[in-house]
């Protein structure tokens, strides 16, 4: 038994291993063309350049905008077909992160890496339990943080709405149309709405339908605030009206929204961080123990019943948390 335990943990050292070189090629690719700036700067005006007059406008766009997942071409090929790179990037985009899909990736697999060779080391766990676990930490927390930068960007972007509704108002109201409205937004807003904006200003001058464009404007940003702004100006593009006068009323409700937000979050904050401090401290007290007593858990982790105890407790931790979330997560 521990002779095949030992040949699997090789196998599998060998396979982390490999998967990193890979990826670490890919990263050290990716160092070497972001510090290469005066080529991809070349390179991009001469797209702009070299696209034909009669290419249609989604071929041009999707041109500008191929979707690169790694710097190597083999990874990048491998990449395009796993529906779950695809998903990765869409959030990495949305959270405003720096970095490939080969990177992330890679943090994930040296993350596992490190964690399981910490569990084998300081705590008592078989090989079956600490590969399983670090695999779990190692794909999840890179995850957990990826999210809670997409969060916290997406709040700002939401912040920054009402103000860039007004400016929107305020500039049609001083004649210019809706295109040069929106360019001038994304000159003038931060980061990172303008950027959003920015995007969907080259997307229409490349053709692409304003609803269209809009949409897409929707889809990158997954703002729920955001609609408001596209249905008002599609609707005035169909039936016409002063949309400078809507955006404002849209502006006053996103404020109003957002005062009520802050109210519910006060009054349920009690709650949501006493969630938190229950959820943490078995981990923490299992940890301690761990450290201090490493033989006080040694039964529950290599007994097939105590492992049964641990998977149910988490499942019941799980349940409770999204039940707690539920309970204060409310839709303005």
């Amino acid at each position: 038994m521990n002779v095949m335990t030992a040949e699997l943990a090789r196998y599998l050292v060998y396979l982390f291993a490999f998967v990193g070189l890979l990826a670490l090629a890919d990263a050290l690719s990716s160092l070497w063309a972001t510090l290469n700036l005066q080529r991809k700067v070349t390179v991009a005006r001469r797209l702009r350049t070299l696209v034909p007059a009669d290419t249609p406008p989604e071929a041009a766009l999707n041109l500008l905008r191929e979707v690169r997942l790694a710097e190597s071409p083999l990874l990048q090929r491998l990449l395009l077909r796993l529906p779950l790179a695809r998903r990765a990037h869409e959030r990495l985009e949305q959270a405003g992160v720096a970095m490939s899909v080969a990177q992330y990736l890679t943090v994930q697999l040296v993350l596992a890496s490190v964690l399981a060779a910490l569990l084998l080391r300081f705590t008592p766990a078989p090989l079956f339990v600490a590969l399983p676990l670090a695999l779990l930490l190692g794909l999840t927390l890179p995850r957990l943080h990826v999210q809670q930068k997409k969060a916290a960007r997406l709040r700002r972007f939401t912040e920054l709405l009402p103000d860039t509704m007004d400016y929107l108002a305020r500039s049609m109201r001083a004649g210019n149309p809706f295109t040069a409205a929106l360019r001038s937004a994304a000159d003038e807003m931060p980061a990172p709405i303008a950027g959003e904006l920015r995007t969907c200003f080259d997307e229409m001058n490349f053709g692409i339908d304003l609803e269209q464009a809009l949409r897409r404007l929707g889809e990158r940003t997954g703002s729920e605030e955001l609609r408001y702004f596209i249905t008002a100006v599609l609707i005035q593009r169909t039936t016409g009206g002063n949309l400078a006068e809507v955006l404002t009323r849209i502006a006053t409700v996103m404020r109003s929204r957002a005062a009520m937000r802050r109210e519910i979050q006060a009054i349920s904050a009690e709650m949501h961080y006493s969630a938190r401090v229950l959820i943490a401290l078995p981990f923490v007290m299992a940890g301690t123990l761990m450290v201090l007593n490493p033989d006080y858990l040694r039964v529950l982790i290599e007994h097939r019943i105590g492992i049964a105890m641990i998977v149910a407790q988490l499942l019941l931790m799980a349940l409770g948390a999204w039940v707690i979330r539920q309970m204060i997560n409310f839709r303005v």
